[in-house]
């Protein structure tokens, strides 16, 4: 299949009310029939039919000339004192001073000596304007899909109407390589992020690796999620336990008569566990780091393209994060139960999230989703420490519970 690229920014003049996160994004280079950063369809980037052909040429003039124009007005022009020039914009890299809020904190001063402490800056507020010192600039961030109800248009716009100039752009890998917690920390690793996004935890060789770069590596959790499992909407089956589930995804079970439903072949779908958190855990967790049978692959590339496959096959099953697969109407959430004298627990309350039972641990395949920071004494830090603060304040947690995933501040009764 042909590569296409996607930015976010549908171009065939249509809506698509699914999308997520909303907006634009850094381009993106994709080979299936969606995008795996915001799911447009491939269609979206194609506006070929919605303009007179002499409309392009006059237009691709037109954008010439204004360049020019542009060059010639602003180009030439310096920065305010005080403004720095980031990606051609002017900048101010202070924190607004804003009387209504309480005083903030000091920078992080870099000293060679002194080490900084966690529990000093990593703090809880009450609303997103309370929290102190977040930097103005263009904070480039991503990773893990599983925040994407954290990447949208509305909250983003939330966190910058709080703390104007803290720009938060999601920056996907480089072309060919797919986006996902591993991605993001090799990102942040590299320098091309402030901060990163995963689902599992960092790993040791990671952490070694910063180290070996002159900074460390801090994970915080953020909040709770599910692992959610779901099958074609038309197949019969009370539900599953894990050890069934591991027995299918290792080829141990090939039927779904072999679990009480109907003499139909199952047919697995699954994310590659190298690409993103998500498959990376549950093969961890649930595989108890066992292969994949055969009959999984190929791999889906991305949740959309697997829910779409699992929707089309009558055997089908598949597992993403809960808050990506409660609202689909394509196939329908599976009950899973730790063990066969245990009851089955849905993911989902219709078209919900289970929430409730995710937060008391009722539900048998529970995570936390971490933010990680880059303790580099810099402005990445800073970042990162502000972005962490945003979201564990109280108005940052309400966010976390709109967006469908658990607040972890009230995850315990």
């Amino acid at each position: 299949m042909a590569n296409w690229k996607c930015d976010g920014e549908p171009k065939n003049g249509k809506t698509y009310p699914k999308q997520n996160p909303n907006g634009k994004h850094q381009p993106y280079e994709n080979y299936g029939p969606s995008c795996v950063i915001c799911g447009l369809p491939k269609e979206a980037m194609d506006n070929s039919r919605q303009l007179p052909t002499w409309v392009k040429p006059a237009a691709i003039i037109g954008a010439v000339l204004t360049a020019l124009v542009a060059a010639f007005i602003f180009i030439r022009k310096p920065c305010p004192t005080g403004q720095q020039k980031i990606n051609g914009v002017c900048l101010a890299l202070t924190p607004d001073p804003n009387p209504t809020t309480p005083t903030p904190t000091p920078p992080i001063t870099p000293t060679p000596t002194t080490s900084v402490s966690p529990a000093a800056i990593v703090n809880l507020y009450p609303t997103l304007r309370d929290v102190p010192n977040v930097p103005q600039g263009i904070i480039r961030y991503g990773g893990s899909t599983s925040f994407a109800p954290l990447r949208s248009r509305e909250i983003v716009a939330l966190i910058l109407k709080a703390h104007p100039g803290f720009e938060l752009v999601y920056t996907g890998p480089s072309s060919g390589i797919k986006a996902g917690s591993g991605s993001g920390i090799r990102m942040l690793l590299e320098g091309q992020l402030s901060f990163s996004q995963t689902s599992r935890e960092v790993k040791p060789d990671e952490h070694n690796e910063a180290k070996t770069r002159n900074f460390t590596l801090e994970q915080q959790p953020v909040a709770i999620d599910g692992i959610a499992f779901y099958v074609h909407r038309d197949l019969t089956i009370p539900g599953l336990t894990i050890s069934q589930i591991k027995d299918i995804y290792t080829g141990q079970i090939t039927n779904w008569k072999q679990v009480g439903g109907p003499d139909i072949q199952i047919t697995p779908s699954s994310r590659d566990p190298d690409d993103g958190g998500t498959p990376e855990y549950f093969q961890e967790k649930v595989l108890e780091k066992e292969a994949f049978a055969p009959s999984v692959k190929p791999y889906a590339i991305d949740t959309t393209t697997a829910i779409r496959k699992v929707a089309q096959t009558p055997g089908g099953i598949g597992y993403a994060t809960a808050s990506e697969v409660c609202n689909q109407s394509l196939i329908k959430p599976l009950p899973i139960g730790k063990e066969a004298n245990q009851s089955f627990v849905s993911p989902c309350i219709e078209k919900l999230v289970n929430k409730t039972d995710f937060a008391k641990d009722i539900y048998p395949l529970t995570r936390r989703l971490f933010v990680v920071i880059k303790r580099d004494r810099n402005l990445d830090e800073q970042a990162g420490v502000a972005y962490v603060n945003l979201l564990l304040s109280d108005e940052g947690q309400k966010l976390v519970d709109q967006a469908g995933l658990v607040p972890i501040r009230n995850s315990t009764p």
